[in-house]
């Protein structure tokens, strides 16, 4: 299916960052992303469940995984929404860790030609996993934090990367390098910047709810 056939737009990676089986010494921290793609589901806890129930089965051989971070970033789906959003759209970004200490996440940036960025959150779901056995457990641990935030979709530039910083451990973790890509429904809207920052009005409630569901029941 090609992006202009697109109604709702979401931009999904995965990225893992493990220690690899040699000692620190002969094997440095490894980071590995995925390649992106673009697609038409809604995203709640379940979709998420999912994406990491497969990836823990993926990466099972490098068990455990100190901590992994997905990331999903919504669009809004035409410019009129993108104009009564005020440019803004939404960033999911899903970690876990073996350490329940490294969550909630200390900070998540973009860094556009060296500046940072910080992103405001406004919503975090804490999960523990339930089923110690499972291969989620055995690969990424128990501990999982999924949160949401306000994106400025300017950023979604070429020149920018997304970053994370745990609560304690590991700072600057690249999440994605952005690739400037919009949505052909945005056209001719790159690189403008919104004129304020955004509230969380009925219009942005409206759109966290419609883009991901489960996350909002209220």
């Amino acid at each position: 299916m090609t992006v202009a056939k697109l109604k709702n737009l979401f931009f999904a990676s995965i990225v893992l960052v493990f220690s690899g089986v040699c000692s620190a010494a002969q094997n440095p921290t490894i980071t590995l992303q995925t390649g992106s793609r673009w697609h038409t589901d809604r995203v709640d806890n379940a979709y998420m469940n999912k994406q990491i129930s497969e990836a823990a089965e993926q990466y099972k051989e490098y068990a455990p995984i100190p901590r992994i971070a997905f990331y999903d970033l919504a669009f809004p789906k035409d410019k009129a929404e993108y104009a009564r959003l005020n440019g803004y759209g939404l960033l999911l970004v899903s970690t876990t860790s073996q350490d329940e200490n490294e969550l909630p996440l200390k900070r998540v940036y973009v860094v556009e030609n060296g500046k940072e960025i910080a992103l405001k959150v406004i919503k975090e779901t804490f999960i523990k996993e339930a089923n110690t056995k499972s291969q989620v457990a055995k690969t990424f641990g128990l501990f999982r934090v999924d949160s949401i935030f306000l994106f400025p979709i300017y950023l979604n530039s070429a020149s920018a990367e997304l970053r994370i910083d745990f609560a304690k451990n590991r700072d600057g973790m690249r999440v994605a390098s952005f690739d400037g890509i919009w949505p052909v429904e945005l056209s001719g809207l790159n690189g403008k910047k919104p004129d304020e920052i955004r509230t969380i009005d009925d219009e942005m409630k409206l759109f966290m709810k419609r883009e991901y569901p489960g996350y909002f029941k209220n």
